[in-house]
């Protein structure tokens, strides 16, 4: 996921952290969101809700989300 945000993002993979946010990371603008969130959902064959595109606003938060998705067979 920290390659992943890195490439999206055009940043080092080493400055990408749990503190990773949409507050922290200038490069993190509402196009690249939607980007990541189509990369995210590409690789990993989950499909996000609005709801769910809404709250990815940070490293943990995508972690823990994408978490929830594979362990519900989503």
């Amino acid at each position: 996921m920290r390659e992943l945000l890195a490439q999206v993002l055009g940043v080092p993979a080493s400055s990408i952290g749990p503190e990773s946010s949409t507050a922290t990371m200038a490069s993190w603008t509402s196009l690249n969101h939607l980007m990541l969130v189509s990369e995210i959902e590409n690789e990993f064959g989950v499909v996000f809700s609005n709801q769910q595109i809404r709250e990815l606003v940070s490293f943990d938060q995508i972690v823990s989300t994408l978490v929830g998705q594979l362990g519900s067979g989503s």
